[in-house]
């Protein structure tokens, strides 16, 4: 029985010509935040590329160094 039980779709209350400004304010305001955190991740986004950047290079460079540390313990290995 479906006595006393909440409809599955509720009524939507019509907007009321006077609650229009509002709703434009809270659209805008979502609005705005929406542009400000997608900002906010494009600039985060910059920011790891250019760490991954660095974190190549710097991974080259210790590569490069541990074949230097080989070259040199060869050389000294030597008799």
């Amino acid at each position: 029985s479906d006595k006393g039980k909440a409809p599955l779709v509720e009524e939507q209350v019509p907007l009321v010509q006077d609650q229009a400004p509002m709703v434009i304010d809270q659209l805008q305001i979502f609005q705005e935040a929406l542009r400000e955190q997608q900002e906010g991740l494009e600039r985060q986004r910059a920011a790891h590329q250019t760490l991954e950047t660095k974190v190549d290079g710097l991974v080259s460079n210790v590569g490069s160094l541990n074949d230097k540390f080989d070259q040199l313990l060869a050389f000294l290995k030597k008799p």
